[in-house]
Order: structure tokens, then C-alpha cells, then sequence
């Protein structure tokens, strides 16, 4: 038996890679195993290369491995593309109809040829060869042909019964096609006789049902790479709830609608990418000003312009943090696990209410769309914070109009929904009084200003970091995002002894916290998925000390890999 298995499944995009691994996960988690799958794939529908990297463990597990255990083709440039990442003495599984045994030198690799192909041509259809490669993987792995038929059924139900049928026919004559090695039927059985039964999800996923639970009504959002499943997720779902789910004709009409909705009363939000957030900063803009909440997802991916729109990379920090013209009160929050996605969505929604501004969750491509098992959620930390508002009952009888944007001590003014006689009051765009109408005299504006900004100042004292690992150690790694998992995986598997720790909330920066933290270690490292360095940038505005910061910065459109975290952290311990 073993408890640690990297696989990856290989084939050009459309061939159902992506299905094939979201089946397995969701297996192998119901079954107690940990998972965590990330894709590679090229930004067109059908064609090109894409895989699927699995990592299997019998603990948590936040990235995968930097080789392979098994490498599983359905085509021969899977194999070219991918055949030096396996270990030595790594298993290359290949549908029979191609044969790369001679083709390549590496001779310390076992090699497996399997009908995959012929068996779902036979059986059902050709593009059923990944319900094969399923049965295959079922075998090797112990899992019982059963599990897999739960998943596969939940996953391909709506496609009818007769494709159903054929997909369980070709797995059970897969599970009784011979396989001649008796070794490799048996050197990566895993244990199966786990009991937890456990979720999976996406960061994608996790935000949109962290939305749902924080009572999110409205959507609306145009679709754009990789932000479209928190779309799609709660398209499925909001209506049950008596929600709303529209497709814009752009980002600006996706912010501006989902204004109109948040004023309304309706807790609202949008989703997208870079490029599609700079198209919503006047929108955003005009939320600061109008103390409108608002929450946008940012799920980031590789710029400028059209970049590499299906890469990884974590380079809208700047621009978020600076983004609006002119200032004003934005709050950015940064989950680092999916868990985290779930906590830090509701989050987002208390805080856009209690603070009346816009609130971002910055997300990435490989926090967004990496399937990953998690723990459970817990619903005793939901709670909902809808802020000042005031109502018909609490609402005062006056000949004058409502004072929406009055001076308080906590720079928070009462708001009220439409509807109420004595709510009344104006909303524009434009600098104005108390109760709205434009007002561009000095003294005001300074006022308003100094309001709005300093409503948020109140985080800059809050602990928005959480720190791991050996904390009396002189060396502290930082990161945000997906990059706490694989900081995680290094700090563990090699056994590393230093502290590393994640920001949930960038804006405000968390400055006492770090002041601290800057006492506490000699050096600061800070890892980020960009080319110069921009959350270090930042931090360094607000601290003295420049020389405890170090970067390490990677931006090749792909994650960093164990080995380039672990070969820094040595070189700075």
C-alpha cells in the first residue's frame, strides 16, 4: 500500500481530461483520501495539449509534486511534452493506439500499453476512452469499480440513460481487460479503507458558495478565463433561493447593475479577470464615492491586455491597490485555500456592508481552478453583518431629507434602502453634502474626503495574517493566494525550519501586524507571481527596514515549483 501518488493525465483539449480528473478527486475524497488536481490548458476549446496533475495523499495536501509517478497519454506529445518529469522508475500508461516505447531513451521507466481506445469504440464510443482510463486508474489504485460508477453517474446523469449505461459498460469490461504485470497491478494500490468521507471543490466554487451562504441575491457578470465558474456555480443555484444570475453584455453594464441591485437592498456581486476588472474601475469608482457595497472577484491571470488568458500569474496587486481615480476606501481580501474562499467570500460581504464600499476578492488562476479535497465547513462561523442600516421603524419623521452621508464619530454614516418616505435623499457620482445634492466647496470636500477614507483605517490595527510553521525561527516566508499551499508542501515534506505565513487582507495593509513582524525576524521573504516584486512594493511604502525583505519572484505564466521555494529558503537559512 502507499499513501503519496503524483499522476498526470495527458491528451489534447476536448478529449474530457478535465472530466476524467474532477471524477477521480471527487472519488478518491469520498473515499478519505486527500487530493489536489491542477490543469494545464491552452486558451481554446478543442485541440492543443492539456493535462490534468493529480497529487493523492493520506494527509492535506495544498500543491502537487514537482515529478511524477505515473504519466498517463492518450496521445505521443503528452509523453514528448511530459516524459522528463516522471521519477525515476515512473510508469508511463499509453492508449495502445500509439506505441512510444522505442521512441524515446530514457530506460529506467516501466511502460504499460492499455486498449483505452478499443475498449470504448467496442463497448460504447470513441470519446468514451476516458471512462476507460477511469476503470484503469480504478484498478491500480484499489478503488472499487462501484465508487467510481457514483461519480461517474452523478457527473454524466443529464446526458440520459443510455449514455450512462455505455460509460458503465466500458468501465466494467475495463476492470476485467488482463493487465500482464503482475508489479504494477499492486505497487500503487492505495489504502481504501478510509472512512472520512470528504468534498471537493474549486476556489472558484468555494466563492460562490461562501456568496450563496452569505445571502448574495444578484449577479451579474460577463464570462471571461478563469473566473466563469462563480458565474456558472451560482447561475445553477440562485434561483432556488430566489436569486438572479445575469450575463452583461460587458464588464461596465456587470458593475453598474450590480450597483443598482446593492442599492436596492440586495447584497450583489460580480466576478471576473484583469481585464475585465479595468473595464469596471469607474464602476468601482463611483461605488467609493456613493458608499455603495459592492463586492467584484478578481480571479487573476497572466497580463497585460490578452496575455496568456488560461496562465497563472498574481500581477493585479498594484493596480487593484491603486486602481481607482482619485481615492477611495477599498478593501481587497486575498484567500489562500479553498476553505479560505468559502470564509473569506462571506467576509466579503459583511465587511462591503459594514464599511459601505467596494470590497475585492483577489483570487488566481490556480487558487480559482485547482480541485482540491477540503475539510469540513464549518457553519458556526457564518455570521451576517448587514451594518447601519436604517428602516421604517427606526427611521425619523423630517421635513428635510434623509442624511445619508452624515459626519459620525466612526466616519460610518447610516444608509437606508428606497422605499421609506423618510429615507429620502440624493445619490450621485459627483462630490457632495450629507444628504447628496453636489457640493464642491473646500471644506466639504476635505470632510467627505477624510470620512470616507478613514472608515477603513480601523483595519490597518487588525491581525490579517496568519502564520504557520516554526515561529521562533529568524526567517518568516510571506506569500498570498495559491502560493500558501505550495510554501506549505515545501516547509513540510522537507522538514524546513522557519516560519511562512498568509495575508488575507492586503487593503488596508495590515501594518501593526507587520511592525511586529519586522521585530520578530531578521528577514522577511515574499513570495508572488509577478515580475517586480509588487506586494513587497507595497509593504515596503508603509515600513522602514527595506533590508529585512527579500523577494522571490516567478511570473512564466506557470506556479512556482517545490524545488525553487526550498532552494531559496535554504540559501536564506
Amino acid at each position: 500500500m502507499t499513501n503519496n501518488i503524483t499522476l498526470m493525465i495527458g491528451g489534447t483539449q476536448g478529449e474530457g481530461i478535465v472530466s476524467t480528473g474532477n471524477i477521480l478527486i471527487k472519488t478518491l475524497s469520498r473515499l478519505g483520501y486527500f487530493t489536489y488536481g491542477f490543469r494545464n490548458f491552452s486558451s481554446r476549446i478543442k485541440g492543443g495539449h492539456t493535462n490534468y496533475i493529480i497529487e493523492i495523499n493520506t494527509k492535506e495536501v495544498l500543491a502537487y509534486g514537482d515529478s511524477l509517478d505515473i504519466l498517463i497519454a492518450f496521445d505521443m506529445e503528452s509523453i514528448e511534452v511530459n516524459i522528463d518529469r516522471l521519477k525515476e522508475g515512473g510508469l508511463v500508461i499509453y492508449d495502445s493506439i500509439i506505441n512510444p516505447e522505442n521512441y524515446f531513451v530514457r530506460r529506467d521507466l516501466g511502460f504499460l500499453s492499455f486498449p483505452f481506445t478499443d475498449i470504448a469504440k467496442k463497448y460504447g464510443s470513441c470519446i468514451m476512452k476516458n471512462t476507460s482510463l477511469l476503470g484503469l486508474l480504478g484498478r491500480l489504485l484499489n478503488i472499487h469499480s462501484q465508487n467510481i460508477k457514483d461519480t461517474v453517474e452523478e457527473t454524466y446523469k443529464k446526458k440520459g440513460q443510455d449514455i450512462l449505461s455505455k460509460n458503465f459498460t466500458v468501465l466494467d469490461k475495463t476492470y476485467e481487460e488482463p493487465i500482464e504485470n503482475e508489479e504494477i497491478k499492486t505497487r500503487y494500490n492505495l489504502n481504501t479503507s478510509i472512512s472520512e468521507k470528504r468534498a471537493s471543490m474549486i476556489g472558484n466554487e468555494a466563492i460562490a458558495f461562501g456568496a450563496l451562504m452569505a445571502g448574495c441575491r444578484f449577479m451579474a457578470a460577463y464570462p471571461i478565463t478563469p473566473a466563469s465558474e462563480i458565474m456558472e456555480y451560482l447561475s445553477e443555484k440562485l434561483p432556488d433561493y430566489g436569486g438572479i444570475v445575469l450575463q452583461t453584455e460587458d464588464e461596465i453594464a456587470a458593475i453598474t447593475m450590480s450597483l443598482g441591485s446593492s442599492y436596492a437592498g440586495s447584497r450583489a456581486m460580480t466576478a471576473s479577470s484583469g481585464p475585465g476588472i479595468s473595464l469596471m474601475m469607474e464602476g468601482i469608482g463611483l461605488a467609493g464615492m456613493a458608499e455603495i457595497p459592492i463586492v467584484i472577484v478578481d480571479v487573476q491571470r497572466v497580463g497585460p491586455s490578452t496575455g496568456l488568458p488560461t496562465k497563472h500569474e498574481q500581477s493585479d496587486i498594484e493596480f487593484l491597490y491603486h486602481g481607482a481615480h482619485g481615492e477611495i476606501p477599498l478593501i481587497i481580501v486575498t484567500p489562500y485555500s479553498v476553505e479560505e474562499c468559502f470564509y473569506q467570500s462571506i467576509q466579503a460581504f459583511n465587511l462591503a456592508e459594514k464599511y459601505q464600499c467596494p470590497v475585492i476578492i483577489l483570487s488566481d488562476l490556480a487558487l480559482g481552478l485547482s480541485r482540491q479535497t477540503i475539510k469540513s465547513l464549518d457553519k458556526n462561523k457564518i455570521t451576517i453583518d448587514r451594518g447601519k442600516i436604517a428602516s421604517g421603524e427606526n427611521l425619523e419623521e423630517t421635513k428635510l431629507d434623509f442624511r445619508r452621508f452624515d459626519f459620525t464619530s466612526d466616519n460610518i454614516s447610516q444608509r437606508t434602502l428606497p422605499g421609506f418616505l423618510e429615507g429620502i435623499h440624493k445619490v450621485t457620482g459627483l462630490e457632495h453634502s450629507i444628504i447628496g445634492t453636489p457640493n464642491n466647496y473646500p471644506d466639504n470636500r476635505k470632510k467627505m474626503m477624510d470620512k470616507r477614507l478613514n472608515k477603513i483605517r480601523k483595519l490597518e490595527s487588525q491581525n490579517n495574517i496568519d502564520i504557520f510553521g516554526t515561529t521562533n525561527s529568524s526567517l518568516l516566508v510571506l506569500s498570498i493566494g495559491s502560493n500558501y499551499g505550495i510554501i506549505k508542501k515545501v516547509v513540510e515534506d522537507y522538514n524546513l525550519p522557519v516560519a511562512y505565513g498568509a495575508f488575507k487582507m492586503i487593503k488596508p495593509l495590515p501594518v501593526k501586524q507587520l511592525k511586529e513582524l519586522t521585530e520578530k525576524y531578521s528577514k522577511i521573504l515574499i513570495v508572488e507571481n509577478n515580475a517586480r516584486g509588487q506586494l513587497a512594493s507595497i509593504i515596503k511604502q508603509k515600513l522602514p527596514c527595506h533590508d529585512k525583505f527579500h523577494n522571490l519572484l516567478k511570473y512564466d505564466g506557470t506556479p512556482f515549483k517545490l524545488a525553487e521555494i526550498k532552494s531559496k529558503i535554504e540559501e536564506m537559512i
